[in-house]
This record gives structure tokens, sequence and C-alpha cells, in this order.
């Protein structure tokens, strides 16, 4: 029978108890917290609250990692404070938090922190990789059933594009990564050439293309197809998106404001296509190229913030039918950064005997491959 009374032993003893558990996620810009409450390793852990505090730089034109640094730690202290006090005060027993990869700054304000409280309470510190966090998160609902390993996935977000093969939870494989940007930071900058506005730029673009499906045909943009094959190079398994950031540039042929709703919209129309496509032609590419891998593998998985994109799954789903048989995606509300989804990447990790050391330190990068080859681990 599971009882909350005395979690920590329990920890120690295989978590034959129920526990509660506080996640820190600052990767970036968002200073994320949630506690979440595991009952029993036969049923979803209960997100029992969840904060965010994102950082306002529409004015600055992007995200300035110093001013990221600060606004976590004005931040992570207060809604800290907000989430205990929200849920009651309750007894934690384990404190997550995002180690990396990420911003150095960004990261060591919720690391820090986290390992305050850890010192503070006496519990257990679980150091989490932020793509993992990510990867694992369409698991959460189904109890970490569904789906099932071995799957891929495919983590689309401002700072990572990586298609991913997970045969484990700690053991990955990356079939494929960007060569430059990642796809979300291509979408904000050739967003942002349009004229598109906002916290979250390729979020706003989806947005107005929606809200303007009448596109014209008489601005035609001129948009590559990154690392095509050629004498000096066939069938590179990588993504480009930086060269669509250039092509955008160079097609701004006249100022924004001569420019019709109707004519942005065409433009933001093929920009997202250009780019979605170019993500369909490099997995298939992968996948045919390295069929022995997937003999196994039944499961697809689309996650990261541009994974909320609904003409992205379209397309996914449309062109890698014949490959998957099925497609999971977190919920919307959990597909840009958060802590949830730190929360319970902490749970599978802990769940299979993994803890952190206090003396930890943020990790700029960090290849989900080698997730544990890293100092700072405890093995139970």
């Amino acid at each position: 029978m599971f009882c909350c009374k005395r979690p920590q032993t329990a920890l120690g003893l295989g978590l034959k108890r129920c526990y509660k558990l506080l996640a820190i996620e600052t990767s970036c810009d968002d200073t994320c917290v949630a506690i979440l409450e595991r009952k029993s390793k036969s049923e979803p852990a209960e997100t029992l609250i969840h904060l965010k505090e994102t950082l306002n730089s529409i004015s600055a034109g992007g995200i300035i990692p110093t001013k990221a640094h600060v606004h976590h730690q004005r931040q992570i202290g207060p809604i800290t404070q907000r989430a205990l006090n929200l849920t009651n005060r309750p007894t934690i027993d384990v404190v997550c938090v995002t180690r990396g990869p990420g911003m150095p700054g960004s990261l060591s304000g919720g690391l820090d922190f986290a390992k305050g409280l850890a010192v503070a309470w006496q519990r257990p510190l679980v150091g989490v990789h932020h793509m993992l966090g990510h990867l694992l998160i369409p698991r959460m609902q189904s109890n970490g059933q569904s789906p099932r390993y071995p799957f891929v996935s495919l983590l689309v977000s401002g700072g990572h594009t990586v298609f991913v093969l997970s045969k484990g939870v700690t053991d990955h494989e990356i079939l494929c990564d960007t060569l430059d940007v990642a796809v979300g930071d291509s979408l904000d900058k050739c967003g942002r050439e349009i004229g598109i506005k906002g916290v979250m730029i390729a979020r706003e673009m989806e947005k107005f293309i929606n809200e303007n499906p009448k596109h014209s045909e008489d601005v035609p943009m001129i948009l590559p197809n990154p690392l095509k094959n050629k004498s000096s190079r066939v069938d590179l398994q990588a993504f480009s998106f930086a060269p669509f950031i250039t092509a955008v540039k160079r097609s701004m042929s006249k100022p924004l404001e001569a420019h019709s709703q109707e004519e942005l919209s065409s433009m933001a129309y093929q920009i997202q296509e250009a780019i979605f496509n170019h993500i369909i032609t490099k997995l298939k590419l992968v996948i045919n190229l390295n069929a022995d891998k997937f003999v196994n593998v039944e499961s697809f998985v689309c996650s990261g913030g541009v994974g909320a994109n609904s003409r992205l799954r379209q397309l996914l789903e449309t062109h890698l039918a014949s490959y998957f048989s099925s497609f999971h995606y977190p919920p919307l509300g959990l597909c840009s950064d958060n802590a949830v989804m730190i929360g319970w990447a902490g749970i599978e990790l802990l769940e299979n005997g993994l803890t952190s050391d206090l003396d930890i330190l943020p990790i700029h990068k960090w290849p989900l491959s080698e997730l544990l080859d890293i100092q700072g681990w405890k093995s139970k």
C-alpha cells in the first residue's frame, strides 16, 4: 500500500511509497516551477501545479543571455514560494532541475537554487537533461507505457533540432542534427524579417498564416533546398536552417509597409512550408539509409516548442505514415519549455536508480547520446 508519510525512506528502498517532487526549468528565458505527485508506479504522476514566467524580449529583438540570467535570479525564488503556497506547502521529497544543455547563466539560476533546496530539505537531487525532458514527456500520461522503447523522436525547438533513436531511458542515439541553427530560431528570424512580432514569433507566424488563408500568387519567394546532393556531397544526414534566413532577407525587395496582408501571409506560408519540407526530406533520408535501426521501431514522437505546430504534425503524419504505426505529441501546453517535463524525466531517471551529486555544474552543450558520460551521477 502506498503512503506519503515517510517518502524519503521509501525512496532509498526503491520507491515503494508515494512521493512529491519539485521541478525547476531555467535553460533559456522561461523560469518554470512545477510540483508533481507520484502516488504509485501503477498510475500516472499528477501535476499539482505548474507556473511559468517568461522574459519579455520583444523590444530587444531576441534573447540577451545577461538579461535572461537576471530574469531567473529575480523570478526563481518568488515563483517557487508561490507554487508551494498554492499547494498548501507539501513536503517535497525530491528536487529535479535542468542541468543542461542551455545558456550557462540561465541554467545556473535554477541549478544553484535547486541545490540549495536539496541541502536545506535534505532531499535527493536529480540534474535532468533538457532534451530528455522533451523526449520523455509524451510518456507521462501513459505512465511510461507509451510510446514503448525503442522509439524515435524529432525534438524541435528554438535551440535544438535533433532526430533521436531511444532504446531506453538512458540509451539514445542521435541520427540527425542541425549543422547550424535550430528550426525554431530559423522560423523566428524569418518571421521577424516579414514583420511578425511577439515573444514566440514562430507561433505568431503560424497563427498569422491560419488567420489569413488566402495567399497571393504575386510574391513567389526563392527559398533554398539545403544540403541537396551534388558531386562533392551525397546523402548528408543533417539539417540546415540558416540558409532560409539568408534567402528571406534577399527576397525582401521592397519595404514591409508596401506589402498587403495577403502578400505577407503568402510569404509566411512559403517560409513555413519550405522549412518543414526540409525536415521531412531529411527524416526520410535518414530512415531509408538506416533501415536496420528501424526494424522494431513503431512509434514516432515530435516534441519541443515547434512540435506544437499543427501543420508540422500534419506533414509528419502524411509523409511518415508508412514508416510508423503511431505518432505521439505532448499536450500543447507542454510543448514549449516547462518544468513538468523536467519533473517527469526526473521520475524516470530516479526510478532507474539515478540521482545527482550536489557539486554538479551547468552544462552548455550536452549530447543526448552522452547522457551518462559526465560526472555527477549517483547510481543506486
